[in-house]
């Protein structure tokens, strides 16, 4: 990827960010009306793994590896997580509005999370060979279904995993031993992990097919 194809990348995704916003802030009903302010909340907690695959991708030394792996583990739920918050389309009055914002929104964490997967993918499989590298796709779109879990059904967020890691654990593991018994949270999570695993499959085969410039 040229620095251009980095530039143009930022500014696309900055550009959705601040559309969705602008469409929140300009309702003329009542801006910043519930759940508009959590929507933004949600879309700055969804560039943070973004900030930290950034840093696993460029990084020299490999102990700065482990602890930028963490973070961004620990966020990337939070860019497939704006998918769920659709669930706020029936609230106010004018839908399209909302349709868009919502629609904005839901693409821009998609795209967040294909974007740092794809920086840590790449370092991975550089790093520790092809294998690791698919390993870890598997694992965090599996992680990332488990956030859905936990944040839209828990109502837990990324926070908590540092401030009440006992409870987050006892609660993830109460639907992790019986996911039947939950069967909207494990249909949401599942849809949602899955759509996010194929989306990331569409970009990493698109970048695999561009040409390599020399």
């Amino acid at each position: 990827m040229t620095n251009m194809h980095r530039v143009v990348l930022a500014a696309s995704l900055l550009a959705t960010t601040a559309l969705t916003i602008l469409l929140g802030v300009t309702d003329p009903a009542t801006p910043l009306y519930y759940p508009t302010r959590f929507l933004i909340w949600n879309l700055f907690l969804a560039w943070i793994p973004v900030v930290f695959a950034a840093g696993f991708a460029v990084v020299r030394q490999r102990f700065w590896l482990i602890p930028l792996g963490i973070g961004w583990l620990a966020f990337l739920p939070n860019a497939p997580y704006l998918v769920t918050d659709l669930v706020h389309l029936g609230e106010g009055y004018e839908l399209w509005r909302h349709v868009l914002q919502y629609g904005f929104a839901a693409w821009t964490g998609i795209i967040l999370g294909v974007v740092s997967m794809l920086l840590v993918h790449r370092r991975i499989d550089r790093e520790f060979g092809r294998v690791a590298g698919w390993a870890t796709v598997v694992v965090a779109a599996g992680l990332c279904a488990i956030g859905i879990v936990i944040g839209r059904f828990q109502r837990w967020n990324s926070w908590d995993l540092v401030t009440r890691p006992d409870a987050v654990a006892a609660t993830t593991l109460q639907w992790v031993r019986s996911p039947l018994a939950h069967v909207e949270s494990t249909g949401v999570a599942l849809a949602v992990g899955g759509f996010f695993a194929l989306a990331y499959l569409t970009i990493w085969a698109l970048a695999a097919a561009a040409p390599v410039r020399r």
